[in-house]
């Protein structure tokens, strides 16, 4: 067979390979912007009012600083939350709302759009690592559509992290399925693995597909900074979703 043949064949294939990679990187870009302006509105960030001591400086007698002790108050980030009904219920992590608890203290939502409201704990699932809070205003929410074929989801499928990390406000961040089903010992249930950037108050946020589909909730990272390395685990939705039906039952 002719060589220049076999060459201009090797590189039409090349080209055409090349060419459908770089037309479905094009699309996937295309659609993400997409697919977070309409997850945004459903992920929520979680504050909690508290109180604290701290010592405060006094009038300035002579040179002489002279202070005293104060109890203040006032809203700090706990995690995050996912919204999963017209009513308002919304989903997240126990321990993102574990002190809140223990020590009555008022809860506060913040929405996408900046707008805030106070928040109820309705019930949690200690096992599941699972809590469920209502918000009670009056807005118009959007519950998350969630993946039903969660048995498909595959090693290797884009994701997106949605939260609040270190309270910076609502951030995305990319990666893929790194792993299914991992297991801990000092945890309960199976996890999905991800390497989509994770942080501390990402947890009770979203994870979801490449459709803005949820597949999980955000629980916790592996790390020996506390900062993410790439070892961040989520709650399937099907254990969440089966948490969250006990609970408001």
């Amino acid at each position: 067979m002719n060589k220049n043949y076999i060459r201009n064949l090797a590189l039409w294939l090349f080209l055409g390979i090349f060419s459908g990679i770089l037309f479905l990187n094009l699309n996937q870009s295309d659609d993400l912007p997409q697919v977070l302006e309409n997850t945004s509105p459903s992920v929520v960030n979680i504050w909690s009012l508290k109180k604290w001591k701290a010592w405060q400086e006094r009038s300035n007698l002579l040179g002489i600083k002279r202070y005293r002790q104060v109890i203040k108050t006032g809203f700090v980030p706990n995690g995050s939350g996912v919204i999963v009904s017209k009513e308002g219920n919304i989903i997240t992590s126990f321990h993102v709302v574990d002190e809140s608890f223990k020590n009555n203290q008022k809860l506060i939502v913040e929405f996408n759009d900046g707008s805030t409201e106070e928040a109820l704990i309705i019930g949690f699932d200690l096992d599941a690592d699972v809590a469920v809070i209502k918000s009670l205003g009056k807005k118009i929410y959007s519950p998350m559509q969630v993946r039903k074929n969660l048995e498909e989801l595959k090693v290797g499928e884009t994701v997106v992290a949605i939260g609040n990390p270190q309270g910076l406000g609502q951030s995305f961040s990319i990666g893929i399925v790194s792993a299914i089903n991992r297991q801990f010992k000092n945890k309960n249930g199976s996890f999905i693995q991800t390497d989509a950037s994770i942080n501390p108050g990402n947890s009770g946020g979203a994870l979801v597909d490449s459709k803005g589909k949820l597949i999980g909730i955000t629980n916790f990272i592996e790390s020996t900074s506390g900062g993410s390395q790439g070892l961040n685990f989520a709650i399937p939705v099907d254990v969440v979703m089966e948490s969250y039906k006990t609970i408001i039952n």
